[in-house]
């Protein structure tokens, strides 16, 4: 059995790290719920019958999920299976959009760092998920 190139090591690093970053944006939600609430929610309407959203919930179940995902994949794909790479980067490309997203919002200054340095770590993840070291020993081809 030869050794992991750099390149998937530093990749399984910076996934590892985005899911321990996405636990603590998880608790910096909760705990500027009310300072989101009025950056997140629709603005009030008319009559004002639209009731605010209840988001905490939906960002604690996404979280969960996501990261249970991550952590199955990065296994995976350390074990060389090609499709988890690819998903993996999926997942990447869609957390740096996010964070893109979110820097474009009005929201508090820690969960726009938060955000700024998740896509960083998932743009970087990226570059090493694809980097041709990995997929050469993802497909077995090592040199």
């Amino acid at each position: 059995m030869t050794k992991r190139p750099v390149t998937v090591d530093l990749a399984s690093w910076l996934l590892w790290l985005l899911v321990a970053a996405g636990l603590l944006m998880s608790v910096l939600v909760v705990a500027f719920r009310g300072d989101l609430n009025e950056v997140w929610s629709p603005m009030e309407a008319g009559d004002g019958t639209v009731q605010p959203t209840e988001f905490v919930p939906v960002v604690l179940v996404l979280y969960g999920v996501i990261a249970i995902t991550m952590l199955t994949m990065v296994q995976l794909f350390r074990n060389r299976h090609l499709w988890a790479q690819h998903g993996l980067a999926a997942v990447a490309i869609g957390i740096a959009l996010g964070a893109m997203a979110m820097m474009r919002t009005d929201s508090p200054l820690m969960v726009l760092v938060g955000a700024g340095a998740a896509g960083v770590a998932a743009a970087v993840a990226v570059v090493f998920l694809w980097h041709p070291e990995t997929t050469r020993f993802v497909r077995g081809r090592d040199s």
